[in-house]
């Protein structure tokens, strides 16, 4: 479908990531609502920010900027994904993928007013709920072709792509409706790195 996880492989994000794509122009607001320390603020390069990658940090720390018009995109470089509650409360749209190890969680988006998840079947279909946003671009991607069932021993398990086939659709969504995918020139380009502030409560 698209190359963009090789992009992330070559960015050193192979270990797991948290993407979340933003619809809102001010990057700055948006990492806000996330809990981002505006004092901590620094402009930097993606590889200058992975000197700080630590997936299963206690220590948070985002990257974000622009995206494409009228998008942010905040990549989560250590510790949990970041809280989104700011993001349903100020009535923005927003898609989060989120990776570690070998394991693809389901897609988290929200609509601008709730939040709700993409489910993955084993054979590598997204399923969003009927009326979603996400809807007419699901329709874009088709249902996968059935894979032959893999057996092991008595019992039937996931063709091993099916972690990718699922990724590739998340970044195609994330991609069809920013209007952008990830490509070189967006691993080359600066934003900024915030630690972010723990929410009470959570």
């Amino acid at each position: 479908m698209n190359d963009q996880w090789d992009f992330l492989l070559v960015a050193g994000l192979g270990r797991g990531f948290t993407g979340t794509w933003v619809e809102s122009g001010e990057a700055d607001a948006v990492a806000a609502l996330l809990g981002a320390d505006p004092s901590s603020r620094q402009e930097c390069d993606l590889g200058s920010a992975m000197a700080h990658y630590r997936p299963m940090s206690f220590t948070e720390r985002i990257w974000a900027g622009p995206h494409a018009d009228g998008w942010t995109h905040v990549l989560t470089i250590s510790g949990p994904p970041p809280v989104i509650n700011g993001l349903t409360e100020a009535g923005l749209r927003f898609l989060q993928i989120h990776t570690m190890d070998a394991q693809v969680h389901d897609l988290l988006y929200g609509d601008g007013v709730a939040t709700a998840w993409a489910t993955q079947r084993w054979y590598g279909e997204v399923i969003a709920d009927p009326g979603s946003m996400l809807e007419p671009y699901l329709r874009e991607v088709g249902r996968p072709a059935m894979p032959g069932a893999v057996h092991s021993g008595s019992s039937i398990t996931e063709p091993e792509d099916h972690g990718r086939i699922c990724l590739e659709t998340f970044l195609f969504l994330a991609g069809r409706m920013s209007g952008r995918f990830i490509d070189r020139g967006w691993l080359n380009e600066k934003r900024h790195l915030y630690t972010v502030t723990p929410v009470a409560g959570t």
